[in-house]
This record gives structure tokens, C-alpha cells and sequence, in this order.
């Protein structure tokens, strides 16, 4: 059932996992532009060769990024409760 709906919706989710890049790694400027230049490049080769397994690639990244800050914000909580 996802599955179809990543299809649908392939570019809004190519964009949404810019935009969740941009903001997840502000603090590492030379990481965010090296992401930002990998990420977009499969977004667009997916799209132009129509690539469908491509948007649960994008699907999976995006879920990474996310559990990515998900993490720094449960260690930065698991420190305040140490102190």
C-alpha cells in the first residue's frame, strides 16, 4: 500500500528529503552540500530513467535522516537525566 503512493508522489518526496536534509545537518555545512548534490542526482537520474524502485530509496533516506536526529535528540536526553 506505500508503495503506490511513493510512485504517485515521487518528486514531493524527492523535494521533501532536501528539504529534511537541509535542516538535519546545519551543523556540518561540507556534509549538508556533498548530501544535498548525491541526494539530487538520484532524484533526478530515478525520474528521467523511470526508475520506480527509486522512491522507496528515497522513502528509506528520508526515514534515515530523520532517525538520524531522532537519536542526537534521545542521547541529548539521556544526558540531561544522567546529570
Amino acid at each position: 500500500m506505500l508503495y503506490p503512493i511513493l510512485v504517485e508522489n515521487y518528486v514531493w518526496f524527492g523535494l521533501a528529503l532536501l528539504c529534511i536534509t537541509w535542516f538535519t545537518r546545519q551543523h556540518k555545512p561540507k556534509t549538508r552540500t556533498n548530501l544535498m548534490y548525491g541526494y539530487g542526482m538520484l532524484i533526478v537520474v530515478g525520474f528521467l530513467l523511470a526508475l520506480d524502485w527509486v522512491a522507496g530509496v528515497i522513502f528509506g533516506l528520508i526515514v534515515l535522516e530523520l532517525g538520524r536526529t531522532f537519536k542526537q535528540w534521545l542521547d541529548k536526553k539521556e544526558r540531561q537525566i544522567k546529570q
